[in-house]
């Protein structure tokens, strides 16, 4: 058997044929695509298009795609119909490329079918296209859909007979050509009894998965779905693609402790006959965290699957950092232990505490590089030592404690002198090795630019002998501040981060002609112990927010709000109020953080969970009692957020065991109003010193 690159060499010499596990290979870095000669070298194959360089696989990534044919631009007006079905309204905005289409609709086949056929006719080299959803989860709720995918056990039913449709049509005309959809999100689980064509290709995606464990590690509870999910597809289909996630989307260059799980999920993938695979990191940036490291191990592990990759760190950090080789090394294995040590399961988009970086972590990280850079041998290995310690440097600056103080209606970052030190170093690296991208949609230099200069941010503060609450108007309006006075405790996450992007009290309209932006600003009347925020957009449409503090009921707050439709036409409408609970000590499991909601009595919806994949949504629909509330039984404090039944449509929530920020969210129901008709939400936020009776 010829296996490895000797083995390549020697069978090139032979004129055997190649081995090639996988015939789709891409590390997703910038630094290949920037480089494609450099990208061949690693053996990928999805980018060096000049044929000098061996030319790239004429297969495509399968991504997102009904958006380009069914969109509401288009045919909102003429054909709602086309358009997803939730709560009773067809869903003509959205994020994520829009709405998703009804698959069962007879139309939709034939806009889909037709543009992909034109699509195919305007590009004949191609080998496989994509008919697949849009990235967000609005999926179609229709009778004919619900039907459907109840039946098939999986959201995915529906949307694989539309795909099937459009296969079969695409084959009469393309026979070589692979029609490719996610199975992503809401579709990631395999129907019961509908199998893909055989020109459907499967681009099986692992967004929930854990990244510190493989995902066929027995003992990671995260990762048992997604192996049920490959088993589930193995027996349906022979053309499984994979879409793995390799770095942490909301911080490039964090820390990210996934080294050990590389070589074992490309091997996993290999075993459950995988044909190709995309492993995404951050490939819209330079400079990410150890993408050097990274990309070398990514590589070699797609080439040659079952390849352990901490023996390829070992590899590379030998050969590439020399001298000082066993300090980064040092650092690597303590930024897995940490992580270990948590007992967090991270996905691909975590922040700090869920990695384990606390202060002292960090401060071992900066003294492992410090000692790196100093046994440096060479001006080249220095530099190579100074990339990678960026890292450590962002996670210096992310675990900083932040204090926020309120003057001369604004709110102020208080920052040491040796946090300001940190940054000007960080971002002196940065400018050095060409970081360009702070996350997947954040420039650095908007990051720097915010972390610099948050010196006031506009604000109002009302007080009575209980509360005092902090409005940032520019926060669309948001709630940071929730002091309890009696126990001094802050109820919301808001005021502890660098810039409050995170844990405010947030109302925003998720179905209605309405913009979506965070910082938006709005009109603020302040009057003794109420705050009120008016909005207005420019179809009419009004919204009020009111805050307020009695006397006669000083442990309440008071929250309302109100919308006045403003559009001509009827427009649907709904609101999500989410309040981003500081919830106190870290909670081990539901024994100590318990979530309650009030049916005819009151219930702990939380208890039982492994994972974040929330309490019954049943249960949380019938919440008609008025009551949702948390209760930390060890820090001994909670919060009960009342309110009016009549108005509710549902609750929901999010929290797990890792996570240092609990959502309470209260929901409208979805209604339909006419040009000045209103729809109303009521509550109240009071402090628990025992959990609710």
């Amino acid at each position: 058997m010829v296996s490895g690159i000797h083995g390549v060499e020697t069978a090139a010499r032979r004129g055997l044929p190649l081995p090639e596990p996988f015939s789709f290979r891409w590390s997703y870095y910038k630094e290949n695509s920037d480089h494609p000669e450099f990208a061949v070298r690693q053996r990928i194959n999805t980018i060096a298009t000049d044929e000098r360089l061996g030319g790239k696989t004429p297969q495509n990534l399968i991504s997102h795609s009904y958006y380009k044919w069914i969109n509401p631009e288009k045919y909102g007006q003429s054909h709602p119909e086309y358009f997803a079905l939730v709560d009773g309204v067809r869903q003509l905005s959205g994020e994520g490329g829009g709405p998703q289409p009804c698959p069962t609709e007879p139309g939709v086949i034939d806009v889909v079918t037709k543009g992909v056929l034109q699509e195919l006719d305007q590009n004949p080299d191609l080998r496989n296209i994509s008919v697949s959803q849009n990235d967000n989860g609005v999926y179609c709720r229709c009778p004919r859909c619900e039907a459907i995918n109840t039946r098939e056990e999986s959201p995915m039913g529906a949307n694989l007979m539309l795909v099937n449709a459009v296969a079969e049509r695409v084959a009469k005309t393309h026979p070589m050509v692979m029609v490719g959809t996610l199975t992503y999100w809401y579709t990631r689980k395999p129907p019961k009894t509908i199998k893909p064509r055989h020109n459907v290709q499967i681009q099986l995606c692992s967004i929930e998965c854990c990244t510190l464990h493989p995902i066929n590690d027995p003992n990671c509870p995260v990762n048992r779905a997604f192996d049920e999910d490959l088993a589930g597809w193995k027996q349906l289909s022979n053309k499984i693609w994979i879409w793995n996630y390799d770095t942490n989307f909301q911080f490039y260059d964090l820390p990210f402790p996934n080294l050990k799980s590389i070589g074992a999920n490309v091997k996993y993938f290999r075993d459950g006959h995988a044909k190709g695979v995309f492993m995404q990191a951050n490939g819209n940036g330079n400079t990410g965290e150890f993408s050097d490291l990274r990309n070398y191990i990514i590589s070699k592990c797609l080439w040659k699957p079952g390849s352990d990759s901490w023996a390829l760190v070992e590899k590379f950090c030998r050969l590439h950092y020399g001298s000082a080789a066993d300090d980064i090394r040092a650092w690597l294995r303590l930024e897995h232990e940490a992580a270990e040590q948590t007992g967090a399961h991270p996905g691909c988009g975590v922040t700090p505490e869920r990695l384990g970086l606390t202060p002292e972590v960090v401060r071992q990280a900066l003294a492992c590089f410090e000692r790196a850079r100093n046994k440096a041998d060479n001006a080249v290995i220095r530099a190579r030592v100074e990339k990678a310690s960026i890292c450590a440097y962002k996670a210096a600056l992310l675990t900083a404690p932040v204090s926020w103080r309120y003057a001369n209606r604004a709110l102020y970052c208080v920052r040491s002198g040796q946090e300001a030190s940190v940054l000007d170093h960080y971002a002196e690296l940065c400018g050095t090795y060409q970081m360009t991208m702070h996350n997947e949609a954040t420039p650095l230099e908007t990051f720097l630019k915010r972390f610099r200069e948050p010196a006031s941010v506009p604000a109002a503060q009302i007080e009575n002998k209980v509360w005092r609450i902090t409005v940032v108007p520019e926060y669309n309006g948001s709630v940071v501040g929730l002091l309890h006075k009696p126990s001094g405790r802050q109820m919301l996450r808001a005021m502890q981060t660098t810039d409050m992007e995170k844990g405010r009290l947030e109302t925003y309209v998720v179905v209605g002609t309405y913009p979506r932006e965070q910082h938006m600003t709005c009109t603020l009347n302040t009057a003794m112990d109420v705050i009120t925020l008016v909005k207005e957009l420019d179809d009419g449409t009004v919204e009020e927010r009111v805050i307020r503090l009695s006397e006669d009921l000083p442990e309440k707050v008071q929250v309302s709000f109100r919308l006045v439709q403003g559009v001509k036409s009827p427009q649907a409408w709904r609101f999500t109020s989410q309040t981003g609970f500081d919830p106190g000590t870290r909670a081990k499991d539901a024994d100590q953080l318990m979530v309650y909601a009030k049916t005819s009595e009151w219930k702990v919806v939380n208890r039982g969970w492994q994972v974040d994949d929330g309490p019954s949504a049943e249960t949380l629909r019938n919440a008609k009692g008025g009551g949702f509330a948390f209760y930390n039984h060890e820090a001994k404090f909670g919060a009960l957020i009342t309110y009016l039944p009549a108005e509710l449509g549902e609750l929901y929530m999010y929290w797990h065991r890792e996570r240092p920020q609990l959502n309470l969210d209260i929901r409208s129901p979805t209604v339909t109003l006419d040009r000045g008709q209103t729809l109303q939400l009521h509550y109240t936020i009071e402090y628990l010193a025992e959990p609710p009776k």
